[in-house]
């Protein structure tokens, strides 16, 4: 949908309305017909006509009447997490993980592949739509809204094309369309740490993670490193080559350099094992480690003028011994862990294609804008 759409066309307005209403009930159970009229400031006819359909569509259930108000008692409403799914595609450094998620990026169904580089661009395509197709044989496919794929580089605008990444040896595929053409399904492709940062805002809603008055730097802490800043809860620059600064005298990259962070701190230099992840290596992450990381973040902050770090990714799953260390070693830097957990990548690539096709976040800010 075009964001620049009139919202006096009723076709455009009953979308954005509804959109409106679905992200209403994700974040707050037990609203009813009123409650969201007045929320959302819109008038009851309309409201009452979009639940009503969402009721028959299966999106939304009844859960009981709710205290009276004026002598009446009206009907509490909740969203249906399982009405509708995504696919989630993440495509890592060295692995690639496929999920099935529910209304709420709730992971139901994943399994993780090898990220194979060394073939065809179409040999590559392949792998992933194969894992695609037996995670989706949990449930009708024609429940399945479309696909989102996450991937670390510059995506085109359209949300199709990864116009280059870091450890992929291809330029400008069209993952969109190839995904499309297999599955039969829409697809769209996002940069990983700009799906993360949308993920945590609505992981975030109540805690106010990504509010703070001064730019925030969120960290996706993986097989690699990235570092996106934001600031009023949307990226306005992502920093790919943060996991290229010179922390160490030692550690061969695989970009060729020597002393990179990426060399020093990430899973990959921590492990030799293509499976491992964070969650399982910090016991490696001793204070050299974390002290190379602080180096990074200080020097960051220092450019943008950021005073928060939310560490985002597979790095959300630091305990907390190691996440104080860290505090202590980034003097005037608040940092806070994501509300993500350990599956955050999936989420996020959830998340994606969500906000797309049915809760249009970015849209609704889009065209708030232009009021």
């Amino acid at each position: 949908m075009n964001p620049s759409m009139k919202l006096s066309q009723p076709k455009s307005a009953r979308a954005i309305n509804t959109a409106r209403v679905l992200s209403s009930l994700r974040l707050g159970e037990n609203l009813s017909k009123a409650e969201l009229a007045r929320l959302l400031e819109l008038n009851k006819v309309s409201v009452g006509e979009i639940v009503d359909s969402l009721l028959a569509d299966g999106f939304v259930e009844e859960l009981g009447k709710m205290k009276a108000v004026n002598g009446r008692k009206p009907t509490a409403l909740k969203l249906v997490p399982s009405a509708r799914y995504v696919l989630s595609v993440d495509i890592g450094r060295r692995n690639t993980s496929i999920a099935l998620c529910d209304m709420t990026a709730n992971v139901v169904k994943f399994e993780r592949i090898p990220t194979i580089v060394d073939v065809k661009v179409e040999e590559f395509c392949v792998g992933i739509i194969k894992s695609c197709i037996r995670v989706m044989k949990l449930v009708d496919p024609q429940r399945i809204l479309g696909v989102g794929v996450t991937v670390g580089g510059r995506i085109s605008s359209d949300g199709g094309v990864v116009l280059e990444c870091p450890y992929l040896p291809w330029r400008n595929i069209p993952l969109g369309d190839a995904f499309s053409q297999v599955l039969k399904m829409k697809a769209v492709v996002c940069n990983s740490t700009t799906a993360l940062v949308a993920a945590e805002r609505f992981a975030s809603y109540c805690s106010g993670l990504l509010d703070c008055v001064d730019p925030i730097m969120y960290l996706d802490w993986s097989d690699g490193f990235n570092l996106a800043f934001v600031e009023d809860g949307k990226v306005f620059g992502n920093c790919n080559r943060f996991g290229h600064l010179k922390v160490s005298s030692t550690g061969l990259c695989w970009c060729g350099e020597i002393g990179c962070l990426e060399a020093v701190a990430s899973a990959w230099a921590l492990s030799n094992s293509m499976d491992a992840h964070l969650k399982d290596l910090w016991d490696k992450v001793d204070d050299e480690v974390l002290a190379s990381l602080a180096r990074g973040l200080v020097l960051s902050s220092q450019v943008v003028g950021s005073s928060k770090v939310v560490i985002g990714g597979e790095g959300s799953t630091i305990p907390d011994s190691k996440l104080d260390s860290l505090r202590g070693m980034c003097s005037g830097l608040v940092l806070e862990r994501s509300n993500l957990g350990d599956k955050a990548n999936m989420v996020a690539a959830a998340e994606s294609a969500l906000d797309t096709w049915v809760y249009m976040t970015s849209l609704l800010e889009d065209v708030k804008g232009l009021l």
